[in-house]
């Protein structure tokens, strides 16, 4: 996984002005660290349980191979996955472990974003990503 600044508009996945980057953590960069508001861990961990609903409904394709946790070596995930506002904020699925193991903070438009959008998987999801799916820069 690479290092993606936090509300940047490319990362790993996706990229252009409809995209916010988040979560992209590495060793070598500092990030935002505090305690989660309450619900958080839960709906990112819903998030990312449902990452590949996610990348069907943006039509992203999907990465090969596993990511290490590069902060403690411990965790590892291959997932992303999009939170429709609005913009769409693109995570790698590894962003719940940040945020439980590591004490990321993640911006405060992304945790009202993740705590307000549907979930993966259900039709109200499909619908609030609409605009966004097949809309991927990085792969044109």
């Amino acid at each position: 996984m690479s290092y993606y600044p936090d509300l940047g508009t490319k990362s790993q996945i996706d990229s252009g002005a409809h995209i916010r980057a988040v979560g992209w953590l590495d060793d070598k960069h500092k990030y935002s660290s505090g305690d989660a508001p309450p619900g958080l861990v839960l709906k990112l961990e819903q998030f990312a349980a449902k990452w590949a609903e996610s990348v069907e409904a943006l039509g992203w394709p999907v990465a090969c191979g596993t990511h290490v946790c590069e902060l403690c070596g411990k965790f590892e995930s291959s997932g992303n996955f999009g939170v429709p506002a609005e913009v769409l904020f693109v995570c790698p699925e590894m962003i719940a472990h940040y945020v439980a193991a590591h004490a990321y903070l993640p911006p405060q438009e992304f945790v009202e974003a993740v705590m307000s959008a549907p979930l993966p998987g259900t039709p109200e999801y499909v619908e609030a990503v609409a605009t966004f799916a097949g809309a991927a820069d990085i792969w044109k």
